[in-house]
This record gives structure tokens, C-alpha cells and sequence, in this order.
């Protein structure tokens, strides 16, 4: 018996120990491999989100707002420079083999590695991300945990109390004489019994474990129910006490807080801005692609300019040479070879200024197109020959119509009306009395019980309602009048982005009818500039012209080359903008773009 009960009682020991160690091995295991399950998941919820919401939004689809950068491809495949570049200088070497950058594989690196694009997208992903919280309150939240502890208490306890005095022990008799003697009393015993130690040691393990969840329904209802239960083991005496009780909470919003649209409002407007933020991104590529096509075409103006500056330098040298020629024959004043040799440094170092302007220019570029600085580029000359002056093909005022039914930002203004509207139905709930109906509903287990089980005849229940009179309304107050100016600010932030809109239209239509312009300008003054140099160079070489003509007709004939490119690019960009203005540049994924006239239905690319 000894054995079989001291068996038992360290088996009783030994259960709370071993369940505390499975427990903490199932936390530490779950916190293992939680960070990347939770990255998962929420990769997983947000991508849900956003696919669902592309569809709403034109020239956005779920891959352009992966957040994932593409791997970087190498330039090894774009074909090597092969040409000498002596107007560039010293700088020719260095473009020497380098890779020849066209204008679409540069929008393709731009929409795949710019850092301030993959920012734009990792916003827009942050944005779902908390919307996925935002729903998260309207489901089912679970909660479940527990604790354990193990305690061991020692205190001095009342003294026990004393043995009964031993029987007395029976008499001596001498079997000799026959004589009867008293044993003496056993003193020894009693010294032994003050010894012992009056102290009592208590060890106790208690166990908690507990699961419930929590509810929002939309019309304004939480339902919360909770389940617990309470194991209290004493080791010594091996014995188990069981406390458990499931609690059951529902309360119901009848005027204040409650209803659909009250509930609700907070996610319809969360689900909303993420909306609006989407279509903000629609209108960021547009002017994205617009900004490195920009600083594409401008690397190519600088890169032409450098090569106009050089040959207006060549000019002058030759000019120098030849007048230094005819000044030694006494045909030239030193005042005239003096012209012509300040003008020739002053091209000089325009020439230099130039080769600065194209080198900064094209690092900066790189930089935008995530590509390290010292990589070897340089950009395809045969980009600007291809540009021309083009039609845009529709009036202004179709452009305008056109603008006021595509552009995405509008819709957003129209929408926010929709929004303040809404918030004033919402704050006129806020401001009425506060009525809500609660109901409770409760089980616990029988006294005693070791097993977590309920009893459902030990229940109970209880309904009422809990009333908060709109007395103290101050802060509903304020909400609802602040709502009422809002509505009022959607609507005149509309009118206003009507208004933009027209003016930005008929900004741009202006700016490509000036381009336009400005660049039959430039083509005719080239045509004048070079046939006054030709005079110029002729009348020099006859001995019958002046220097200051010959640096006049050369100076010129640079300005209107660099010119007529500039103007060029500018009819170009403002074709694009007016596209952009439009809301009718479609973006590709390779960040090609397209040019929709909705209206005709057709597309030019």
C-alpha cells in the first residue's frame, strides 16, 4: 500500500510539469515560424484586396502594384556603342563599348526600379494593409491563452497537541524474592517530543485556461462570449478543484451607434480612400512616364548641343587659322584677329560647359532608372530622328469634353460629395439618445468537478436596456456641424477640379500649338543661319568680310540647331502632357504608353 500511494502521489506531481512543458514547446514552437506565416498571410489579405479593386480603376492592373521589385536584367543584351564620339572629347573614351540605351528599355527600368515608383506601390499596399484591419473587426475575433503556477508556502502552525501520557507500565516482580517494584516513567520520550518541529509546508499548482471571441454584427451588435476554466490542484494531498463557466454577452444599439450605416461607415470610408488612392496612382504613372521620358529626350538635347557647340568650335578654329593667314599678308587687323580669338575661346567653353551639362544630366538619369552611376550607357541617338510634329487629331474642345469624363481625380471629387453626405446621415445618429438592449446568458460546472464540463441546469440569464439621455451631446454637436461644412467643401472642390481641369487642358493645347510654332521658327532661322555663315565664310576668304559678321553668323547658326532640337522635344512633351491632361495615356507594363482617344475609339501608339 505505502508503495502503490506514494506512486500516485508523484504521478499527480509530475502531470503539472509535464503539461507546463508541452505548453511552453507549443508557444516557442508557434513563435518560430510566426514571422513568416504572418508575411504570408498578410501578402496573401492585401493582394485579395487590391486585385478587387483594380478592376474599378483604368490603366491599373494587380501587377503593376506588386510591391516585389523585378530582378534587375542585365544590359549585356542591349547592343554595344560603336561610335567614336570626337565631339564629346575626352569623354568619347569613356562611352567606348558602352551599352546603347533605347527609349523603351528605359521606361522599362524606370517602371521596374525607380525608387520613388516602388514607394508610390508600397504606399498604395499599406493602405490595403490597413484595411485588412479594418474588416478584421467586423469578423469573428478569437482569443485563447492560460497560465500556470506552481507555489510552495511554509508557516509556522499550531503547536499539536499532546500525546497521551503512555499506560504505565506494569510491575517488577523479583522472581527470587517475590517483591513487587514500580517501572520507572520514560523521561527519555518526553524529551523527544519537545523536539519536534511545529512548521507546515503547503504546495500548490493552479491551471487556467480560457477561449472566447468577440463579434461586431453590422447593424451595430457585439456579441462577446467567453470560456474559462480553473483547475486548482493541491500536490500534497492529491486532490483537484474545477471552477469553469461559460459567459455569454449581447448588447444591441437601438438609436446611438446603432444601425447598417452607422457600423459601417468607418469601412466604407477606409474601402473608399483605398479606392482613391488607386486611382491617384493612375494619374502618378501617367505623370511618371511623362517625367522620364522628359529626362530621356533632355539627355539627348544635351548630348546635341554638345555636338552643335563643337562644330560651331571647329568653325572658329578654322576661321582663326584662316584670319591669322590673312593678317600676316597685312589683310587682317590685329583688332579683327583679336575678335575672332575671343570668340573662339568663348566656344570653347561653351563646349566644355556643354560636355558638363550632358555628363550630369545622363548620371541623373541612371539614378532614376536604378542604375548605378558608374554603369556604362548612353542613350540611342535615333530616338530624337524619330520625333516629329503631329496633329493631335481633336479639337480643344472635345479634349475638354473628353478630359471631364476620363480624368480619375473628377471622379474622386464627385465621390467625396457622396462621402460628406453620408458622414451627415451618420452624425445625425450620433446626436440622439443612447438605447441599447443587453442580454447575458451563463453556465458554470458543478462544484467539484474535475473535467472542464458544463452543467445546463446551473444557468442563468438576464435582458434590459441601458439608456444614455442626450444631455451632454457637445461633441456629437461639433461633428454634425462639421459634416455639414464639409458637404459644402466637396462641393466647391469640385467645381474648382472642373475648372483645373478645363484651364490645364487649354493650357496644354496652348503650349503644343506653340510648340509647334516655335519649332517652324527654329527651322527657318537654321536655314537662315547657315546660309549667312556660307556668306560670312566667302566674303572672309575673299579678304572683304568682318570678323565681328563671321562670329555673329556662327553664334547663330549654334543657337538656332539648339534651338530647333529643344523645340522638337518641347512639341513632343507637350503632345504627352495633353495626353496626361486628358486622362487618355495609357501605360503599359513595360511602361510603353498609349494614346486612347476614347471618343473615336481608336488608339495611337
Amino acid at each position: 500500500m505505502r508503495n502503490r500511494n506514494e506512486t500516485g502521489r508523484g504521478s499527480a506531481t509530475a502531470r503539472p510539469t509535464r503539461i507546463a512543458l508541452l505548453t511552453a514547446t507549443a508557444v516557442v514552437g508557434l513563435s518560430g515560424c510566426a514571422p513568416g506565416f504572418y508575411e504570408k498571410t498578410a501578402d496573401r489579405e492585401t493582394k485579395r484586396i487590391l486585385w478587387s479593386k483594380t478592376g474599378k480603376v483604368e490603366n491599373v492592373d494587380p501587377e503593376s502594384l506588386d510591391i516585389r521589385e523585378a530582378e534587375k536584367k542585365p544590359l549585356d543584351q542591349l547592343d554595344k556603342n560603336k561610335a567614336t564620339g570626337e565631339f564629346l572629347g575626352a569623354m568619347a573614351d569613356a562611352e567606348k563599348g558602352a551599352r546603347v540605351l533605347p527609349l523603351a528599355d528605359a521606361l522599362d527600368l524606370a517602371i521596374h526600379h525607380n525608387r520613388g515608383y516602388l514607394s508610390q506601390k508600397e504606399t498604395i499596399y499599406l493602405q490595403a494593409l490597413d484595411l485588412t484591419l479594418t474588416r478584421h473587426e467586423l469578423a469573428p475575433i478569437f482569443s485563447a491563452g492560460g497560465d500556470a503556477t506552481y507555489t510552495e508556502d511554509f508557516r509556522e502552525g499550531d503547536p499539536p497537541p499532546p500525546p497521551p501520557p503512555p499506560p504505565p507500565p506494569p510491575p517488577v516482580v523479583d522472581p527470587i524474592t517475590g517483591v513487587v517494584t514500580e517501572a520507572p516513567a520514560p523521561e527519555v520520550a518526553e524529551q523527544v517530543q519537545e523536539q519536534i518541529d511545529e512548521l507546515i509546508a503547503t504546495r500548490t499548482f493552479t491551471r487556467n485556461q480560457r477561449i472566447g471571441f468577440t463579434m461586431l454584427q453590422r447593424t451595430g451588435a457585439r456579441l462577446a462570449a467567453d470560456f474559462t476554466s480553473d483547475f486548482l490542484n493541491f500536490i500534497a494531498g492529491d486532490t483537484s478543484i474545477n471552477n469553469s463557466k461559460l459567459a455569454v454577452t449581447l448588447t444591441q444599439p437601438l438609436l446611438k451607434g446603432g444601425g447598417y450605416r452607422t457600423t459601417m461607415e468607418t469601412l466604407t470610408q477606409a474601402d473608399r480612400e483605398l479606392l482613391y488612392a488607386i486611382r491617384d496612382f493612375a494619374n502618378f504613372r501617367r505623370t511618371f512616364i511623362v517625367d522620364i521620358v522628359s529626362r530621356y529626350y533632355g539627355v539627348l538635347q544635351a548630348r546635341d548641343t554638345v555636338k552643335n557647340n563643337w562644330v560651331a568650335y571647329q568653325g572658329f578654329v578654322k576661321n582663326v587659322e584662316r584670319e591669322e593667314a590673312l593678317a600676316e599678308e597685312d589683310r587682317r587687323t590685329q583688332t579683327e584677329l583679336g575678335q575672332l580669338r575671343q570668340a573662339l575661346l568663348q566656344a570653347e567653353s561653351q563646349w566644355v560647359n556643354a560636355i558638363r551639362d550632358y555628363q550630369n544630366q545622363l548620371d541623373e538619369l541612371k539614378i532614376e532608372l536604378g542604375l548605378p552611376v558608374e554603369e556604362k550607357i548612353v542613350l540611342a541617338d535615333t530616338e530624337l530622328s524619330k520625333l516629329s510634329i503631329e496633329d493631335p487629331g481633336i479639337s480643344r474642345d472635345e479634349a475638354v469634353k473628353l478630359a471631364l469624363t476620363a480624368r480619375p481625380d473628377l471622379e474622386t471629387a464627385r465621390d467625396r460629395i457622396a462621402d460628406a453626405e453620408r458622414k451627415i446621415k451618420v452624425a445625425k445618429v450620433e446626436l440622439q439618445a443612447g438605447l441599447d438592449a443587453v442580454g447575458t446568458y451563463d453556465v458554470i460546472s458543478d462544484p467539484g468537478d474535475i473535467t472542464p464540463s458544463l452543467n445546463p441546469e446551473r444557468k442563468a440569464w438576464s435582458a434590459g436596456v441601458q439608456v444614455d439621455l442626450p444631455i451632454d451631446r457637445k461633441e456629437e454637436r461639433n461633428l454634425y456641424r462639421s459634416a455639414l461644412i464639409s458637404l459644402e467643401q466637396s462641393k466647391r472642390q469640385e467645381e474648382l477640379s472642373l475648372d483645373q481641369v478645363r484651364l490645364q487642358v487649354y493650357d496644354g493645347w496652348r503650349a503644343l500649338e506653340q510648340a509647334k510654332r516655335n519649332f517652324e521658327i527654329s527651322e527657318l532661322g537654321v536655314q537662315l543661319a547657315e546660309r549667312r555663315l556660307e556668306e560670312q565664310e566667302l566674303l572672309s576668304e575673299l579678304g572683304q568680310g568682318e570678323a565681328r559678321d563671321l562670329v555673329d553668323a556662327q553664334r547663330d547658326l549654334v543657337n538656332s540647331r539648339n534651338q530647333r532640337t529643344q523645340t522638337l522635344v518641347e512639341h513632343t512633351l507637350a503632345r504627352l502632357r495633353l495626353w496626361q491632361d486628358m486622362g487618355i495615356l495609357y501605360i503599359n507594363k513595360d511602361g510603353s504608353w498609349v494614346e486612347k482617344l476614347q471618343k473615336e475609339g481608336t488608339t495611337n501608339e
